[in-house]
C-alpha cells in the first residue's frame, strides 16, 4: 500500500512546528521537573522516528541514505533551534542541547531497527517453506 505525501510528512512538519512552537517561550510549562538535556533526547527521539517514517516511505527497517538524510534534517533543525532560542528572552543557545538531540536521533534509530528487526523475524516465520 502506498501512503500519501501528507500522511508521511505531515507529522515529522507538525512535529517540527510544535517544537518551533517550544522554544518560541520564555520558559516552558513542566519542564523544571526534568533534566533539560533529558527532555531533548527524548523529544528528539520521537522527531526522529517521525523523520525515519517521512524519509523511508513508512516504518521499515532503516536504510543507510533515509537514515542519514533523516539524522542531517533532525540534527540541521536542533542546530537551528538552538540559533532560535538565542533570540528568545530567558532562553540561551547550547551545543550541549544539539548533542542531547543528535543521542535522541540515535535512540530513534535503534528503536526503530529494532522494532522492524522483530516484525522481520516474524514475517519470516511465518512464511511458507
Amino acid at each position: 500500500m502506498r501512503r500519501s505525501i501528507l500522511t508521511l510528512w505531515g507529522p515529522f512538519i507538525a512535529a517540527l512546528a510544535v517544537v518551533f512552537w517550544l522554544s518560541s517561550l520564555a520558559e516552558v510549562p513542566g519542564t523544571h521537573y526534568f533534566w533539560d538535556k533529558l527532555l531533548h533526547a527524548v523529544g528528539y527521539a520521537g522527531l526522529g522516528v517521525l523523520a525515519l517514517r517521512a524519509f523511508h516511505g513508512g516504518f521499515v527497517r532503516p536504510r543507510p541514505a533515509p537514515t542519514m538524510y533523516a539524522a542531517g534534517a533532525v540534527i540541521l533543525w536542533g542546530i537551528s533551534d538552538e540559533f532560535h532560542q538565542s533570540f528568545v528572552p530567558g532562553r540561551n543557545a547550547s551545543v550541549w542541547d544539539v548533542l542531547a538531540d543528535a543521542v535522541g536521533f540515535a535512540l530513534a534509530v535503534l528503536l526503530l531497527a529494532t522494532a522492524t528487526s522483530g516484525a522481520l523475524r516474524a514475517s519470516r516465520a511465518n512464511r511458507p517453506r
